[in-house]
This record gives C-alpha cells, structure tokens and sequence, in this order.
C-alpha cells in the first residue's frame, strides 16, 4: 500500500508501489488521507488526486480516500492496511511543507509501534531525485508565466511575473505533467506540474 500526500512525488511513489506489487505478485493499493476538515473544493489537491487516479487505474491498483475525522493519521493508515491484508506500506520522506508530518521521526516510529506483521519502506527524496531519470524526460529550460491568479508553464517569458526554471515532462503522458525546476535559497526546489499549471504554492 502506497501512501501519498500533496506534493509533487506522489508518481514516484505509485511507480515504486507498482514494481514492490509485481515483485511480490500482490494486489496495490494507493492511500490518501485526507486531513481537511472540510469539503470544500481545492483546485491543487484535485489535480493531484486525478493523477494519482489515473496512475492507479493504469496499474490496475485500487485508489482510497479516507477522512482523518479527527483520528491520527497513523491509525487512519494502520486501519485501512489492515482492512486489505496488506504486508508493505510504502510512505514519502520529503522537506516539502505539505509532507512534514511525514517527515517528522516520531511518525515514522509511531507508524510501525502500530503495524503488525507489515514492513515499512520509506522512500527519501535525494533518491527520488536521483531517478529523475527514469520517470521524465531531460530538462529544458522553461518558465513559470503568471495568468488569472495561477502560474502556467510557458517556452517563453511573458509580461512581468514570470520565473525562469527547468521542466522535466513526465514519460508516457500526452498532458503537460512533471516537475519544474527552480533554485530557492541556494538549493534545487522541485514544483509539481500538471496539465501545464503550477499546483502548489511558492
């Protein structure tokens, strides 16, 4: 089982999800947990779920969506592990600011203090980076042009509000999906692009 949040490494972790699944001849199941304690209508958060449907249907896994309601999020993926007899759970270790509770240590010990009989992989981002290779096409430099309130991806610059990046296209896609590449504080921040639009905050 798969657990993906928001930010822009779900893919990485469907794809890891997919070859454990097919080594070990095991159904797949990919896990949201929805933390929102409301159901109001987020345009990113639904970019990222139609990806990580579509990603799941291609690879024949089942998609879930569970509600927090309160519980802590560690039981909310020990229940559903269990409700499908699941042995692996795969889970992101990311800085993003969407994935810190992810992150944080005593998640990952207060998750396996509850699994029993499953194993936990969790994948860090320096080695999703590293097999940027294996999932996008090379980089091209690109840009960010600001439209109506949203950032679309462009070959060229336009008007003021634009930033400057490297886009590596996601393979085996016709959509304008993949990760945009910008130097933030001296470091390489990746951005999550989909359908040509930036889906999380700068």
């Amino acid at each position: 089982m798969v657990c993906v949040h928001y930010g822009p490494h779900g893919e990485r972790l469907i794809r890891r999800g997919v070859e454990l699944s097919e080594m070990l001849g095991a159904p797949l199941y990919v896990l949201n947990v929805d933390s929102s304690d409301s159901d109001e209508y987020n345009h990113s958060k639904e970019m990222y779920m139609a990806v990580w449907k579509r990603l799941a249907e291609e690879a024949g896994a089942e998609f879930m969506v569970r509600k927090r309601r309160g519980h802590k999020t560690t039981d909310v993926i020990v229940e559903a592990a269990e409700e499908k007899e699941v042995t692996q759970i795969i889970i992101g270790q990311s800085a993003q600011t969407l994935w810190q509770e992810l992150t944080k240590r005593n998640f990952v010990n207060e998750l396996i203090s509850k699994m029993n009989m499953m194993d936990l992989h969790v994948v860090a981002v320096q080695r999703m980076r590293a097999g940027l290779e294996e999932t996008h096409e090379e980089g091209v430099i690109s840009y960010l042009v600001k439209n109506e309130g949203a950032y679309q991806l462009s070959d060229e610059p336009e008007g003021d509000d634009y930033i400057k990046g490297k886009f590596f296209h996601e393979l085996h896609t016709e959509f304008e999906n993949g990760l945009f590449k910008i130097e933030q504080d001296g470091k390489a921040r990746y951005l999550h692009i989909c359908e040509g639009t930036l889906t999380e905050p700068l």
